[in-house]
Parts: C-alpha cells; structure tokens; sequence
C-alpha cells in the first residue's frame, strides 16, 4: 500500500468516527431535551399543602388514622400549570415533608402514607415539649403513585392522650416528566 493510499485511508476512517460520534452525540442530546426536571426551584413548583383534623371521638387506644384534606393545588393542577400530565411522569419522588402539629399538643408519632395502601412518604417523632414543625427529609420513590393518581395523604398518628388535633403537612416532589 502506498503512503498516498494509506493517508486516503486513514482520513476515511477519521471522517466516519467523527460523523459517528456527531450522530451518537445528537442523540443523547435530544434524549436529554425529551425531559424536564420538577422540583421546588420550578416556576410552579410539586409542592402539595394537606391538612389533618381528627376528634376526640376518633382516637382508639391512642392512635387515629386520618386522610388529608388537600389545601393548595394537586398534583394534577400543578403538571397542568407546567404543562405535562400524569401520563408524562417518568420519575417521581418526595424530596421532604414537612409537618407542623397545629393544634395537637399530645402528638407523638406521625406517619405519612402517599394514598391508601401507598408508599410511606414520612415518618417523625415529636418531643411532648418543643418543636411544633419537624422536617423528614429522607428520599422517598413514588413514582406508581403519582402515575396512578394518588392525591390525599393517609396519616397515621400515635398520641400521648386521647384529644382533637389539627396537623399540617407540606409535601416536597421531584417529578421527572417527558415530552418537552
């Protein structure tokens, strides 16, 4: 083979790597721009408020098991605000909760559950004195979940004393969506 031959050869091979690479690069780039990322820096971000009142009534040998009442957007509400749907969730996950004893002095333990039967999405201990507002801020998956339509919080509160109480919590998402 000759020099010219060879540098022919080489330059061939070069230029299919570089168009192969080119091609294989723009792939995964608009693989990437397929996605969007939801979370608390979003101009309208994941974050759903619910709120918890039980009576006296309603407290069994120390527990009571109460659904949330949603008070702010849903998670419908806020895909939509962004432009996406549950359909278009491909990753979800609490990102934190944050809960504040309201008017329910003899909490104790409080766990969070993402619907009925759903996944955990809290779980907190508060102190009989001291803080009202306890942070969980463990990393949850949730993605069945938030497909399948999951709204209400189902929480599961262990008391001191029997009593009334009113709890807030603030749940935090990190919602990865396609279809940008």
């Amino acid at each position: 083979m000759t020099s010219a031959a060879h540098t022919l050869l080489r330059g061939s091979l070069l230029i299919v790597l570089m168009a192969g690479g080119m091609v294989w690069t723009s792939c995964d780039l608009a693989s990437g721009d397929s996605t969007a990322i939801l979370n608390a820096n979003s101009t309208f971000p994941p974050t759903v408020r619910h709120r918890f009142e039980y009576a006296e009534e309603d407290v069994v040998e120390g527990d009571v098991a109460v659904e949330s009442e949603v008070q702010s957007d849903d998670l419908d509400a806020i895909l939509s605000r962004n432009g996406f749907s549950r359909r278009d969730v491909i990753n979800a996950r609490v990102d934190s909760v944050r809960i504040e004893r309201v008017s329910a002095p003899s909490l104790r333990n409080v766990e969070l559950f993402l619907g009925r039967d759903g996944p955990r999405v809290a779980s907190v201990q508060f102190p009989s004195e001291g803080r009202s507002t306890i942070v969980d801020d463990t990393r949850r998956t949730v993605v069945r979940a938030v497909q399948d339509g999951a709204e209400g919080l189902d929480g599961r509160f262990e008391l001191e004393t029997p009593g009334a109480g009113v709890v807030r919590a603030r749940v935090y998402y990190r919602l990865e969506v396609e279809g940008v």
